[in-house]
C-alpha cells in the first residue's frame, strides 16, 4: 500500500473554500497514487499573527506555556476544517493533533524540542482511515502539555510523518511552485532550481529564506527523506526537489531580521552561549568579538529567554539582511531600507549569473 504524505502551509489556506479544493486533490491522489494520504496542515493565513496579538491583549507578558496554548489552537481548527471538506466526499479520514500523534517534546515552550517518537498512533489510524489528518508544529511534553515546535515548523511534522511510515519522502505544497536563486518577487532572474540539497536550503533557511524550516531540513537530512516542492495553482507543479546533493548559489534578501548590540564582550559571550543552548542560529556580522549579533529565526523565543537570564542587550533594531550564499563563503550585508537591498541583491545575483543578467537585458531592450 502506498502512503503519501502531504503537507499545506497556511498560504494553502486563505479563505474556506480552499479546504474543499484541497480535498477535492486529496481524493484524485487516492484514486490515483495513492492508497493512504497523510496531510499535515498548518493555521489559516495570518491565523497565528492574529491569534499572538489576541494573546498578548489579554496579557502582554503572556507565559510561553500558555501563548502555545492559544497559538496551537489555529492548526485545531484547520484539521477540523479539512475533515469536513473531506466528508463530502465519503472518505474515511481521522485525525491527530499534538497531543495524540505521538511526538514527545522537551517543555521548551514555543520552541521545544523532540526527545522521542511513538510511531504507533500513526500507523494504527492508517490502518482504519484513508485520509488521517495531522496538526503541524506540535508535540507535547513529558506533564502532556502541549507545545510548538517551533514558529512554521508544520514542515518538521510531515518529515516526520515521512519517517514514521518510512515512505521516504513528502510533499510540502506552498504559493510557490519550488526553491529559486532568490526572492523571484524582488530579484530579476531569479532560477528555479530543480534539485538542491539538504544542507543548501538549511543555510538558506537560517540566513533568512522563507523556504523550509531548517529543523525539518536537518531531520530530513539525517533519515535520507526527500522533500518535493510543489504548488498546485493554476496547475499541480513539481518545482524543487530537496534530496543528498545539489550544491546552488543563493542572495537572500532577509527583510524583517533582530540586530542585537551589545554593551560589552561579556554580555556577548553570555548571550552566544544561550543561542548555543537553544540551538538557535544566529548571523555573524563578520566584524569580531563584541559585534553586532543578528537574528534571522527565533527571535521573539531568543529575546525572551535572554531577558529572563537577565542579559541586556545594548540596543535591538530591525534590519534587512542581504546574504550571499555560496559552497566556499557566506557573505552579509546589512540595510536599512528594502531599495537599497534589493539593489544590492540584484547585483549579487547579477555576479553569480551572468547568463540571467544578459537575458534580462535582452527582455527589457525589446
Amino acid at each position: 500500500m502506498t502512503v503519501r504524505i502531504l503537507k499545506f502551509g497556511g498560504s494553502s489556506f486563505r479563505d474556506a473554500e480552499d479546504y474543499n479544493f484541497i480535498a477535492s486533490h486529496i481524493v484524485r491522489r487516492l484514486s490515483t497514487d495513492a492508497g493512504r494520504i497523510v496531510v499535515i496542515v498548518s493555521a489559516m493565513y495570518g491565523v497565528t499573527d492574529s491569534l499572538k496579538q489576541l494573546a498578548l491583549s489579554v496579557n502582554e507578558r503572556c507565559g510561553r506555556a500558555a501563548l502555545d496554548a492559544v497559538l496551537t489552537s489555529g492548526e485545531v481548527v484547520s484539521v477540523g476544517l479539512l475533515e469536513a471538506a473531506l466528508e463530502q466526499h465519503s472518505v474515511a479520514v481521522s485525525s491527530l493533533f499534538g497531543y495524540s500523534l505521538g511526538v514527545r517534546v522537551s517543555s521548551g515552550f514555543n520552541r521545544a524540542s523532540i526527545e522521542a517518537i511513538n510511531r504507533s498512533p500513526l500507523r494504527n489510524a492508517l490502518e482504519t482511515s484513508q485520509v488521517v489528518i495531522v496538526a503541524g508544529a506540535q508535540g507535547v511534553d513529558r506533564s502532556g502539555r502541549i507545545s510548538m515546535l517551533g514558529r512554521n515548523s508544520s514542515d518538521l511534522t510531515a518529515v516526520i510523518a515521512a519517517d514514521i511510515v518510512g515512505c521516504g519522502s513528502c510533499e510540502i505544497y506552498s504559493d510557490v511552485c519550488g526553491i529559486y536563486t532568490a526572492d523571484p518577487h524582488l530579484v530579476k532572474g531569479a532560477r528555479l532550481v530543480p534539485e538542491i540539497s539538504h544542507t543548501c536550503v538549511s543555510r538558506m533557511a537560517r540566513h533568512g529564506a522563507k523556504v523550509l524550516h531548517y529543523g525539518a531540513l536537518e531531520y530530513a537530512s539525517s533519515r535520507g527523506i526527500v522533500i518535493a516542492c510543489k504548488s498546485l495553482r493554476p496547475r499541480e507543479v513539481v518545482g524543487t526537489h530537496v534530496a543528498a546533493t545539489g550544491d546552488v548559489a543563493t542572495v537572500i534578501v532577509d527583510q524583517s531580521a533582530t540586530r542585537l548590540d551589545f554593551n560589552d564582550r561579556s554580555e556577548w559571550l553570555a548571550a552566544l552561549r544561550v543561542l548555543e543552548e537553544l540551538d538557535i542560529t544566529w548571523v555573524d556580522s563578520g566584524q569580531g568579538v563584541g559585534g553586532p549579533i543578528y537574528l534571522s529565526q527565533d527571535a521573539d523565543v531568543a529575546l525572551g529567554i535572554l531577558a529572563e537570564r537577565q542579559i541586556k542587550s545594548l540596543h535591538i533594531s530591525k534590519c534587512i539582511l542581504v546574504s550571499e550564499i555560496t559552497s566556499d563563503v557566506t557573505r552579509v550585508n546589512e540595510f536599512c531600507d528594502l531599495s537599497s537591498a534589493v539593489s544590492c541583491a540584484q547585483k549579487l545575483h547579477a555576479d553569480l549569473y551572468p547568463e540571467e543578467r544578459q537575458l534580462a537585458s535582452r527582455t527589457y531592450n525589446k
